[in-house]
């Protein structure tokens, strides 16, 4: 698993060169084509995405790899390969002319635990575009690597998500959630001093929960009824990264880790999403109960 590893590292280097030297309004260009789940797609989006297929597909042990940006799973030359690897190559990118963090999300699949749910995650993690670059992964643990004359140096080995104040949703979306539960969620939250904190970048977002502590949430509403977070790319990835950091996810009524794998013929599936530490998920839990 190092070489995917390494390979993701000098891919999310070329992706951060690529944001950093070139010109943000040229950059966050419609193309004439839509992703699969319907959104516009960026012309940063398909040069990421270029960029992450072509280093992957060259690992002896890849076999499947699979993108936020195409239509099927691709099968590698790589047939006795022993994992998949799924990523959004750039999550965020509407943020991108105005200069706002963006990021990559990846998890890696051991095709050999049988791809039962996001258990069969081996390996998740993502990269942070902003201020600096960030390469956060986890495993046993959660390390953050800084990246500093293009090679990525380790700063904490092993994060930890805090006790936090502050929660995460765009409550534009208020009057489109299904029933009240989630207008209680925010209520029991400001009652206990939570602050609101919403950027609208799901990477970003997500990083200052881990940092910071607190909760992130994306519920699903009466036109997003099953959610609007895919699952291969983001769900899991992130659900797997709050594990691992001390954290917890939930989706309204499971664990995101064990949501049944998506089927071929619906791997852009989307869910509602819940993140953040032991307290907060407990508290969803709670609101959300019939």
């Amino acid at each position: 698993m190092k070489e995917i590893i390494d390979t993701l590292k000098i891919k999310c280097i070329e992706i951060s060169n690529l944001m950093r030297y070139t010109d943000p309004f040229n950059l966050s260009q419609l193309t004439e084509e839509n992703n699969t789940s319907g959104d516009d797609v960026k012309k940063l989006d398909i040069l990421s995405n270029d960029i992450l297929k072509e280093g992957l597909s060259k690992c002896n042990e890849v076999k499947i790899i699979g993108s936020e940006e195409e239509k099927e799973l691709y099968y590698t030359e790589h047939i006795n390969g022993q994992y998949m690897v799924c990523y959004d190559p750039l999550d965020g990118s509407s943020n991108i002319d105005s200069n706002i963090t963006v990021g990559t999300i990846f998890a890696i699949y051991d095709i050999n635990k049988g791809l039962k749910d996001g258990n069969s995650i081996v390996c998740a993690g993502y990269c942070l575009y902003g201020s600096s670059t960030q390469f956060v992964i986890a495993i046993n643990k959660v390390e953050i690597y800084l990246l500093k004359n293009e090679e990525f140096k380790l700063i904490n080995d092993n994060l930890k998500i805090k006790e936090g104040k502050i929660y995460s949703i765009n409550e534009s979306n208020k009057f489109k959630w299904i029933g009240n539960k989630i207008n209680m969620l925010i209520c029991r939250l400001i009652d206990k001093s939570y602050s609101a904190r919403w950027i609208g970048s799901m990477v970003t977002d997500c990083h200052r929960t881990l940092i910071k502590g607190g909760l992130f949430a994306y519920p699903n509403n009466n036109i997003d009824v099953n959610g609007k977070i895919r699952l291969l790319y983001e769900a899991y990835p992130f659900a797997y990264i709050f594990k691992i950091a001390g954290g917890d996810s939930f989706n309204g009524k499971t664990s995101i880790l064990d949501i049944k794998f998506p089927s071929l013929q619906n791997i852009h599936q989307k869910t509602s999403i819940f993140l953040g530490g032991i307290n907060e998920i407990e508290m969803c839990k709670y609101c959300m109960k019939d």
